[in-house]
């Protein structure tokens, strides 16, 4: 699943959470400082696609006229040249190693900051911060089509992908991430 930056906040507590009742680590420090530099590691992944995705636009711009002429299927094309750059700039893009990449460098982050100091092997800490990603992402999606549910419900129909749409779906969302913890 692709994360998007309002779930970056979301997810760092989720992670932060679990950690702290664990009994896996000791927090040396208070979890706001935790719960800030996990959630800045997080939008650092995020912004990167990001970053990778917009190149790939500015590509797709570029040849535009070939692809009309050639009649390139635009969403293929996109797709092969994001694995392309993606993998110039060392990204991965497979979301089961990217989140396991991403639990090493929370907890690689955590440690060098001294914010945790860990009572059982790291490998087992990764694997408690992986479990988190996995979970949220559960929850995210649970709370996900509840949101889909209720849009789908209002009075007057959202158009998917308008303004009014994004900023409904975005306040929704939060609600139903608050009610979930």
């Amino acid at each position: 699943m692709k994360l998007k930056l309002q779930h970056a906040q979301f997810l760092a507590n989720r992670i932060v959470l679990d950690l702290s009742r664990s009994s896996l680590v000791k927090i040396t420090s208070p979890i706001s400082n935790l719960n800030r530099l996990v959630t800045d590691i997080i939008k650092k992944d995020i912004q990167e696609e990001a970053s990778i995705e917009n190149r790939v636009r500015e590509l797709l711009d570029e040849y535009q006229d070939e692809i009309d002429a050639n009649e390139v299927n635009e969403k293929q094309l996109f797709t092969m040249i994001k694995k392309q750059v993606a993998k110039e700039r060392g990204f991965l893009l497979s979301y089961s190693e990217r989140y396991s990449q991403l639990s090493h460098d929370i907890l690689d982050e955590l440690f060098e900051e001294s914010y945790i100091e860990c009572n059982v092997p790291e490998n087992a800490v990764k694997n408690h911060i992986l479990e988190s990603i996995e979970q949220y992402f559960k929850y995210h999606e649970e709370a996900y089509d509840n949101v889909i549910e209720k849009i789908k419900n209002y009075k007057r129909r959202l158009i998917a992908g308008s303004d009014e749409y994004e900023i409904i779906f975005a306040r929704l969302y939060a609600e139903e991430m608050e009610k979930r913890g």
